[in-house]
């Protein structure tokens, strides 16, 4: 039998994922499960961006807009808190500088769980009835499936159509792209299957590389802004940044071809 997915069905199985994520996060905010709490918001988001590819869906934009603003302020919060955990995983350094920044993230690091604590506490049940509302809305398709091969042709389109050209180094759109193949891994994972893996595999790759990119840029201004740009560790974490930055490039070179649509 051929490998196929159900949207509505994988949407409320998210939501459930959400709801535990949240749990977690109120409990602790530690790193797991502050990623894991970044990591399904995303996946939602990717998921409503399946469905809106979707013919004959029941209409269902307003709950879908209300959700995507409320997802979208989560996590957006636990971003910052995961940021921080990153910066201060890079800067390893034994010297004075690097115990200078590390000091900072920590800081701004308890800061941000708490700022990502009352964001939780204010949008949880807001969240929670809007993602019921959608889900009810969508309640007529449920038994709706897609084959595996649909799905890969949804996914590329999707990406074709949401990554911006971009030169050498324009960052902006570089970011931009990192963020449409974290969707379209998300889209892709949704059904089972070798050619949908693969394709996931190739988004993931592109995500992790300009992921890393982002996260040496984000250092780099950061150790600009604190320690100066004649700072050894600043020219250190710039350099870094140089090198992750042709690998993303050459990434997104090697794949273009793989990525484009089938005519």
């Amino acid at each position: 039998m051929a490998a196929e997915t159900h949207p509505v069905l994988t949407l409320r199985d998210l939501v459930t994922d959400l709801e535990a994520a949240i749990t977690l996060t109120l409990a602790d905010p530690k790193r797991k499960p502050v990623h894991r709490l970044r990591t399904t918001t995303r996946r939602i988001e990717a998921q409503m961006e399946l469905l809106a590819l979707l013919p004959d869906l029941p209409e269902h934009a307003k709950p879908a807009k209300k959700a995507r603003k409320l997802l979208r302020r989560l996590r957006r919060a636990a971003g910052l808190v995961r940021d921080l955990d990153v910066q201060h995983d890079l800067t390893q350094s034994k010297s004075q500088e690097a115990r200078k920044l590390r000091s900072l993230f920590q800081q701004q690091r308890g800061e941000a769980a708490e700022s990502l604590l009352s964001a939780l506490h204010k949008h949880q049940s807001k969240l929670t009835r809007t993602l019921e509302a959608l889900l009810k809305t969508l309640g007529p398709a449920e038994s709706l499936t897609i084959s595996a091969t649909h799905l890969s042709q949804l996914t590329l389109g999707w990406y074709t159509n949401h990554v911006p050209p971009a030169t050498q180094r324009d960052h902006r759109r570089l970011h931009d792209i990192r963020k449409a193949a974290k969707l379209a891994r998300y889209i892709a994972e949704s059904a089972n299957s070798p050619a949908t893996h693969r394709l996931a595999r190739t988004f993931e790759s592109l995500q992790q590389s300009g992921g890393d990119w982002h996260d040496w840029l984000t250092l780099s201004h950061i150790a600009h802004r604190e320690l100066g740009s004649a700072s050894p560790l600043t020219q250190s974490f710039t350099d870094r940044c140089e090198k992750s930055l042709s690998k993303y490039q050459s990434e997104l070179k090697a794949h273009s071809k793989n990525l484009a649509p089938a005519p």
